[in-house]
């Protein structure tokens, strides 16, 4: 007989009867996350999720539907939670008087190393195993893509044309911003076990430091502190 239900149990400070509606949800929401991550989309069942939370199979139907609903409402909200920590006030925001453009972007980059590095149980679904898993799956992720890229080139735009950023084409240099970020969240997670790899937010702060010259206009260069040397990182990516 398994144990992981005990095991689920023994985690909870309280019985899952005795918590509120919110958290029961929020307790199946974390352990679908772990299985998905664990073993993918496919190969997850509503029975693994219920015995991971350590619930009986029918109470499963009682919060969600089915996978697809579980799967559904993560992505949500791991979409909700980029775009949170990318673009919380928009151009408004990034282009306020006073704003150190260069440590914005290097705060935010590394803000998302941080929200990945603690969703990576379901980043690793929702980054590179979605592909294939479900249209409508797909389709929900390439939106989302397409919406956060809009909203960079807005930002990107608005500062050009105030002379914080350089005048690129704006989607153009969105597209190159949030697929090289996707690209180093991907990396990342694939090389999970591996020695000497770095943090994830070390990562995105290595790409900030790229990323800066290509997109601050000369003057605003001109303002933003000088970064200390720093010796070529030891770790290696995967092609």
């Amino acid at each position: 007989m398994s144990t992981r239900p005990a095991r689920a149990e023994k985690r909870r400070s309280l019985p899952f009867q005795d918590i509120g509606r919110d958290q029961k949800r929020r307790f199946i929401l974390k352990a679908a996350a772990a299985a998905f991550g664990a073993r993918g989309f496919h190969a997850v069942t509503v029975t693994d999720i219920a015995e991971r939370a350590g619930i009986a199979h029918g109470t499963f139907y009682l919060y969600f539907k089915d996978k697809k609903d579980v799967y559904r409402e993560l992505s949500q909200q791991l979409q909700s939670q980029v775009m949170e920590v990318i673009l919380p006030g928009g151009a408004a925001e990034v282009l306020a008087d006073g704003t150190d453009l260069a440590a914005l972007v290097r705060e935010r980059l590394v803000g998302l190393g941080r929200l990945f590095e603690r969703e990576a149980s379901f980043a690793r679904v929702f980054v590179y195993r979605t592909p294939g898993t479900d249209p409508e799956f797909e389709e929900q992720r390439r939106k989302f893509v397409d919406d956060l890229t809009d909203g960079v080139a807005a930002v990107l735009r608005a500062g050009a044309e105030r002379g914080f950023f350089r005048r690129h084409d704006p989607r153009v240099a969105a597209m190159c911003l949030v697929g090289s970020m996707d690209m180093v969240i991907e990396n990342w997670l694939e090389t999970s076990g591996e020695r000497n790899r770095p943090s994830l937010p070390e990562m995105m702060d290595e790409a900030a430091r790229f990323f800066v010259p290509a997109l601050l206009a000369v003057e605003a260069m001109r303002q933003a502190p000088e970064d200390t040397p720093r010796a070529a990182p030891s770790w290696r990516t995967r092609t």
